[in-house]
Order: C-alpha cells, then sequence, then structure tokens
C-alpha cells in the first residue's frame, strides 16, 4: 500500500512539472539553489542539503494549489451557509407541517425496516414505550437540525474561512520556508526584510506564482507569530 501512495505522488509531480513552461522548470533549478545559499550555515553536507530543498520545492508545486482549494473565504463560506441554513429552515417547517399518516410515519419506523425485522424484542413493547421512543428519535433529530442551524448562524455572523484579501498560497510559502529554514540551516529565523526567511519564502512564491521580488511579509510574519518566534 506504501508503494502505491509513493507511485501516485511522483506520478502526481511528474504530470505537475510537465505543465510547467521550459523556461519555468529551469528557473526552479536556480530558484533550489538560491535557496540552499540562503539556508547557510546548513546543518548537513551541502549534496543532502540541495537534494532536500529540490524535493520540497517540487512537492510544493502540488500542495499550493490544494491549499487554495481547501481554504475558502469568508465570502464563500458566508454564502454558503446561508445557502444550508434556508434549507434547513424549509425541512424543520416541512417536518412539523406534515399531514397524516405521513406525519405519522416520519415519528415511526418504516414496515420492513430492521426495527421492525431482526431488532425487535421478544416481548411485544407497550404503547409507552413506542411513543417514547419515537419521541427520543423525533428529539434527537431536531436536536441536530438545531445545531447545525447554530453552526449555520455562526458562519453567517461571526464567519468562517479568511479575509478576501488574505492570499493562501503566500502564507503557505511563509510556511514552507520556515520548515525548510527549520530542517536544513543553523540560521536563526526572523522577519527581517533581506534576511534568509523572507527571501527564501519570495523564491518559494515565484516558483509556484511565476511572480518574482515579491515581498511576502505580512505571510512570515504571521508564521513567525504562530511559531512563537518574535517577528523581527
Amino acid at each position: 500500500m506504501a508503494r502505491r501512495k509513493k507511485r501516485s505522488a511522483k506520478s502526481d509531480l511528474d504530470v505537475r512539472l510537465r505543465t510547467l513552461p521550459l523556461s519555468h522548470a529551469t528557473r526552479l533549478d536556480e530558484i533550489v539553489e538560491e535557496i540552499v545559499d540562503h539556508l547557510r550555515p546548513w546543518n548537513a553536507p551541502r549534496s543532502e542539503v540541495t537534494a532536500g530543498v529540490n524535493r520540497e520545492l517540487r512537492y510544493l508545486l502540488i500542495l499550493a494549489p490544494l491549499e487554495v482549494k481547501r481554504v475558502a473565504d469568508r465570502t464563500q463560506n458566508r454564502t454558503h451557509a446561508q445557502q444550508l441554513d434556508d434549507a434547513l429552515h424549509k425541512v424543520e417547517t416541512l417536518l412539523t407541517s406534515a399531514p397524516q399518516p405521513l406525519s405519522l410515519f416520519l415519528l415511526n419506523p418504516l414496515p420492513g425496516t430492521t426495527e421492525h425485522r431482526g431488532l425487535m424484542p421478544a416481548k411485544t413493547p407497550s404503547i409507552e414505550s413506542i411513543k417514547r421512543g419515537n419521541r427520543e428519535r423525533v428529539d434527537s433529530f431536531a436536536a441536530e437540525l438545531k445545531r447545525l442551524r447554530q453552526v449555520c448562524a455562526r458562519g453567517v455572523g461571526f464567519g468562517f474561512g479568511h479575509h478576501p484579501n488574505y492570499d493562501p498560497t503566500k502564507h503557505f510559502c511563509a510556511f514552507w520556508g520556515y520548515a525548510l529554514m527549520k530542517g536544513y540551516s543553523d540560521r536563526a529565523i526572523t522577519g527581517t526584510k533581506d534576511d534568509a526567511f523572507r527571501v527564501i519564502t519570495s523564491l518559494l512564491y515565484e516558483a509556484v506564482s511565476g511572480e518574482s521580488g515579491a515581498d511576502l511579509k505580512r505571510a512570515c510574519d504571521s508564521c513567525l507569530a504562530r511559531s512563537g518566534t518574535p517577528p523581527n
């Protein structure tokens, strides 16, 4: 099973690299060398550091686009939460307004289900126990509907996800740059302009987006804050 996963990952990587223009693929090799230089002093031989950076950069090319899809912004979450809340409200209304005999079957298990076939007790249940079981089922479902609507209300009001101006790719590259420095360098990690962390993060972002010289200060500061390291 592990081998299959490894081959699949390599296949995804090969496909991603084949879609890159030749000029960009060449630039990736240059980016690797520049990152390695900025990782000095290394905590391993240069050959190992180069191989590691080369590997991590290429996996970044696969994961960065997936990260963008994974984290929706607040507007997308709010819109979907409102749509879901409307649907749940409609379900609640339809359940409470259902005519008989539909409303009775909504409370009782349908004939032929497992509750009627294989899970019936040896002794015939009393009317009271049947009513109690039905009421517990209804209460449980109603409680879940209420919980889901509370989540939706929070999504509409407070909001889930990141601000529309938040760039998940930049923050992901900052996280990747931090991990590279932790894994391959003995250099202190700071958010100072033109220092290694900021430069490496910018190079990673260039590899993913094709945009060179981008300043990822905000993303780097956020990454350092999450790690408990002062930005400067």
